[in-house]
């Protein structure tokens, strides 16, 4: 009987999780993404002594394809797009996991 509850079981949550996966999975990327982008809009340029920024971003248009670049602008200064700053924030947030993981593991 364990057995037949189980399956009955599974066989509820499956459909279930793929729905909520298919909802949760896009809103968790894009949550994440500005994050990480918000954090590369305000490290970089303070990284760079204001050599390098941001290009602002709407957010209909972040996901674009191919990978990001540096531009140089008209004032001197170089123009990050949005996609490699969100890997460059991302990069961030990973290397503080790191080090964090690392201090308060250590013996």
């Amino acid at each position: 009987q364990s057995r037949r509850y189980l399956s009955y079981t599974l066989g509820l949550l499956m459909p279930l999780s793929a729905i909520a996966e298919a909802i949760l999975q896009p809103i968790v990327e894009v949550v994440l993404q500005l994050f990480c982008y918000g954090t590369a809009w305000l490290l970089v340029p303070i990284f760079s002594l204001g050599r390098v920024y941001v290009e602002p971003t709407p957010i209909r248009e972040f996901v674009k394809p191919g990978f990001g670049r540096l531009q140089r602008s008209d004032k001197g200064h170089y123009v990050m797009e949005a996609e490699l700053a969100s890997l460059i924030g991302m990069l961030f947030w990973f290397a503080v996991a790191i080090a964090a993981y690392a201090y308060f593991t250590q013996t």
